[in-house]
């Protein structure tokens, strides 16, 4: 892809986004318009504070009368922005909010049988920062899930010591874990999902891709691989699949910064902000 761009002003300053903009500002906008509803099904704490003391937001979405302690249920976890130049990931997640807080009779289903935990921004301060992969102190993030330091990375010990907390809780059965992120290289929606000796495990750990397959058009079975690939070792998804109960999915959810292709038709169809 070429092109062209005439700078006629010397004493302007030019910036071009690499994809869709989707500041921190956006998001706590976006949140607070959500709190300011008052939907009795949706829940906004701060989990941790970031090194420059941005708010790490947990969203906790479901029926009310779920939360009833000595009931056990199942918890849904979805983060996102863990690299803040991946820019779609927080436009995928905000669409899986708004779908779960809505009024379809699925959402209402789901609400009523899951509880849903959602960060929507694993890097504040990366993305406050303009970085494109690191955090403030220059870590990748989603490198040190096996170790987080409570000062360096006080983001991911701050989402693993409450998603550990979850699965030592009697009252709760991590059922997903599920990190949101946008490739630059591949086409469609897509995920990675990990490798297990047992093949009982295995077989059960590809049925979620393969449903989404079935039900998102945009969404490749075929780019989608399960691995334990020695570089990936310290992402969410890997440290994740080896520490929760054998019951618990862990995946890395991929979505374009391009486009994605149908079954039906070979030609690219761009992604949009919506």
């Amino acid at each position: 892809m070429s092109f062209t761009f005439c700078f006629d002003r010397e004493d302007d300053i030019y910036q071009f986004a690499y994809s869709f903009p989707y500041t921190y500002t956006k998001l706590q906008n976006y949140l607070d318009n959500i709190e300011q509803r008052q939907l009795d099904f949706v829940q906004r704490r701060p989990l941790v504070y970031s090194v420059q003391k941005r708010r790490l937001d947990l969203i906790t979405v479901t029926n009310p009368s779920l939360l009833v302690k000595g009931k056990r249920k199942k918890v849904v976890i979805v983060t996102a922005r863990v690299h803040p130049g991946e820019t779609p990931s927080s436009y995928v997640c905000q669409g899986f909010i708004e779908f779960i807080i809505s009024d379809h009779p699925i959402a209402r289903l789901l609400r009523d049988h899951i509880v849903f935990q959602i960060v929507p921004m694993l890097n504040p301060d990366g993305v406050f920062l303009g970085n494109q992969r690191c955090s403030l102190l220059g870590f990748d993030l989603n490198r040190v899930w096996n170790e987080p330091s409570h000062w360096a990375h006080p983001e991911i010990f701050g989402i693993k010591t409450h998603i550990m907390n979850l699965n030592e809780d009697p009252d709760f059965e991590v059922d997903f874990f599920i990190d949101i992120h946008a490739h630059s290289t591949m086409m469609n929606g897509f995920m990675y999902g990990n490798t297990y000796d047992d093949a009982s495990r295995l077989e059960k750990h590809g049925v979620f891709p393969r449903l989404l397959s079935r039900n998102a058009e945009d969404f490749s079975i075929n780019n989608t691989s399960f691995n334990r690939d020695a570089f990936k070792a310290g992402t969410g998804r890997r440290t994740l699949g080896g520490c929760l109960q054998e019951s618990t999915h862990c995946y890395t959810l991929e979505v374009s910064f391009f486009s994605y292709q149908t079954s039906a038709n070979s030609q690219a169809i761009s992604y949009t902000e919506d």
